[in-house]
């Protein structure tokens, strides 16, 4: 055959697509697309025309993460006025639902969902829609509800959350509105605002499963009592961490200082937390006897639930642990 072209068609319903067609006769070169054609001329004109396409992709097309118009405004609105951008921590990175987090301590601020329009209004129709949740003060409520497209919270705590249908119905401004009440009211524990540098020290508390990992051999390997860990929580240098080992440990065995934190994650982490941005580096200062701390104790001492992620430490908790002396090991 003769020379290819690459034929790319806009189409009014917003789909493109593209082609290679033999300059000659004018007809689709079909080859281009059955991978049981092979050939150094086919190869070669498979890699341009991939070439072109990416081209075309990286210059002329804006990546638009949801379905609806709104919730892709309300995104770049959030980029540009908060600085944060979504994650996708479900189903392996699936982008059925998208999350958005502060930066530094990794609580969401805001979910967004493409839903059935008749999980928020059971007189609705099963078509599908982006829904944004974000967290409110309680006593606000029942006045928000009264709002065009803000409705009691889908698959979260109907009390603290509300639910906001992305289809337009609630303008962009109050959108952002409600956004950036729910970044406030997510923002953490410490009574100090995001990017300061004076910061009270805080005690948190996180799991380890043993039978992924030897939390005592790691931190004797390391020559140094270190370890570096993953976090999601706003921990910084001088906070103390306590590990709780899981089941069949299920008991407080270390008791570490926070070195340093916001670390880069190595890229070598893949298969570690996969959400986390961040690793700190842990100092170990005492180990625990197993079963001298177990589950039973923690929820005399404030931790009313089984501990699945890194959370702050109850103040009764860090106290009596602060409280008490033992022998570093």
């Amino acid at each position: 055959g003769g020379d290819l072209t690459c034929v790319i068609t806009a189409h009014p319903d917003g789909k493109v697509t593209a082609k290679a067609v033999d300059s000659e006769s004018g007809e689709e070169y079909l080859p281009m697309n059955i991978e049981a054609y092979t050939g150094s001329y086919v190869g070669e004109a498979r890699e341009e025309y991939k070439a072109i396409l990416e081209r075309v992709s990286s210059e002329c097309f804006t990546d638009m993460p949801f379905m609806s118009d709104q919730a892709n405004r309300i995104c770049r609105r959030i980029h540009d006025e908060l600085k944060e951008d979504p994650d996708y921590p479900f189903s392996g990175g699936s982008k059925d639902a998208a999350v958005f987090r502060h930066e530094r301590t990794g609580k969401w601020f805001a979910i967004v969902m493409n839903v059935k329009k008749s999980v928020l209004d059971k007189g609705a129709s099963d078509e599908m829609t982006d829904v944004m949740n974000v967290k409110i003060d309680p006593d606000s409520r029942e006045e928000l509800l009264k709002e065009p497209g803000l409705y009691i919270c889908y698959h979260m705590n109907k009390k603290m959350w509300i639910s906001i249908a992305l289809d337009g119905s609630c303008p962009d401004d109050r959108v952002m509105e409600l956004i950036k009440d729910s970044f406030v009211l997510t923002e953490g524990g410490s009574s100090v605002r995001r990017g300061s540098a004076e910061r009270e020290k805080r005690y948190w508390l996180i799991p380890s499963n043993p039978s992924h990992f030897d939390v005592a051999k790691g931190f004797r390997d390391s020559g140094n009592d270190t370890l570096a860990w993953h976090h999601r929580i706003d921990a910084r240098p001088g906070d103390t961490v306590y590990i709780y080992q899981t089941e069949p440990v299920a008991s407080i065995m270390f008791e570490c200082e926070v070195l340093e934190s916001y670390l880069p994650r190595p890229k070598s982490w893949t298969m570690i937390a996969p959400s986390s941005r961040y690793r700190m580096t842990l100092k170990l200062i005492r180990s625990f006897k197993k079963g001298e701390y177990p589950r039973s104790w923690m929820n005399e001492h404030g931790v009313a639930k089984t501990v699945r992620g890194q959370r702050s430490a109850p103040a009764e908790l860090a106290e009596a642990l602060s409280d008490l002396s033992h022998d570093r090991v």
